[in-house]
């Protein structure tokens, strides 16, 4: 039904491997930052570099994660600071805002984006430019986050002082990736009931990840999904759960997985569906190892969105998916997003 979003995820199996060559030039380009590193936007761009910490770790280049306006009005930088600020349209306000704070303050910023005329782009600072077009900005967003995270990914292998093709093996296991998780996301729909909550859970970067996959159910016409961390989920907001409800816990890290499958087995006959997303322990360094279970568990995010919207014949180009009040939601959201 929704041959978009469909048509979106799976452009992923090539499109990232085609832009990674250009994105990696770019970032080679780009001098190591001397100070503190801060990464950050908003809504899926916030989420981006959250999922991301386990590899920015492994490759030795620590950063604080912060949104877009805990950046322009919660941040004290100071010169030699690098702030790396992303937007795919290049003017959310909050974004723009936060780089011209950083910029007054003495700090370097590094922009992403696909918009090479758009006020974040403009502003003063380096800019690395998404080599590609989005197929559409109207469903669930999949291959904007991606990408994304492949241009952070370069920033901090560049950063580490690694080769420009060390992203490459990971990305050439993106088509495998997308058939295995589209099998487990299936089976983790069959499931869900209208109406009820969806708790995904995550712990370390998968608490970013956990924040996509419930964003990403929030705009398929505003499901009731909320991320939690995956401890914090037992010290209280278990009693929330209701039996017809869905329970999603990544496992993207051996410690993630172990209690992931603590949390979710402790339900297992009271709850009607609950579900464990496991990755596969991957070949090759540690940060690419964390990549490519970032990129599994995004995967399998995307297709369980797009499951469900099919089961419950969700029109997802339309505003709210077509649900009641569409027009108004989005026309509030504008007017917020101007402010």
């Amino acid at each position: 039904m929704n041959a978009m979003m469909k048509r979106e995820i799976e452009a992923q199996a090539e499109l990232l491997a085609q832009v990674q060559p250009q994105l990696a030039a770019r970032a080679d380009e780009m001098t190591p930052p001397a100070g503190r590193v801060f990464v950050g936007g908003c809504g899926d761009s916030a989420f981006a570099p959250r999922a991301l910490c386990g590899v920015f770790e492994a490759l030795g280049q620590p950063f604080q994660s912060r949104t877009s306006l805990e950046l322009a009005s919660f941040t004290r930088f100071e010169a030699g600071d690098c702030v790396i600020l992303s937007s795919i349209s290049g003017g959310t306000k909050r974004t723009v805002e936060a780089a011209e704070v950083a910029r007054r303050a003495g700090a370097r910023t590094i922009a992403i984006t696909c918009n090479a005329d758009s006020a974040l782009a403009r502003a003063p600072g380096e800019t690395m430019l998404l080599p590609y077009q989005p197929l559409s900005r109207k469903t669930p967003h999949t291959l904007d986050y991606t990408v994304t995270l492949v241009a952070l990914v370069e920033l901090a292998r560049r950063f580490s002082g690694r080769p420009a093709d060390a992203v490459k093996p990971v990305l050439d296991k993106v088509p495998d990736g997308l058939s295995l998780t589209r099998q487990a996301a299936v089976a983790a729909a069959a499931g869900y009931s209208p109406g009820t909550k969806i708790v995904v859970l995550g712990a370390g970067p998968d608490l970013g990840s956990a924040e996509y996959g419930s964003a990403k159910f929030h705009e398929a016409g505003g499901l009731i999904a909320i991320a939690a961390e995956t401890e914090n989920f037992v010290h209280g907001m278990n009693f929330m759960l209701e039996p017809q409800d869905t329970l999603i816990a990544l496992g993207g890290t051996p410690a993630g997985l172990k209690r992931a499958r603590q949390v979710v087995g402790a339900f297992e006959g009271w709850l009607a569906n609950g579900h464990v997303f496991a990755v596969e322990e991957k070949q090759g360094e540690a940060w690419q190892s964390a990549f490519s279970a970032v990129l599994d568990s995004t995967f399998f995010l995307q297709w369980t969105c797009l499951a469900l919207a099919d089961q419950l014949a969700f029109p997802l180009e339309e505003p709210r998916a077509g649900r009641p009040d569409g027009s108004t939601y989005l026309s509030i959201q504008r007017q917020l997003m101007a402010d």
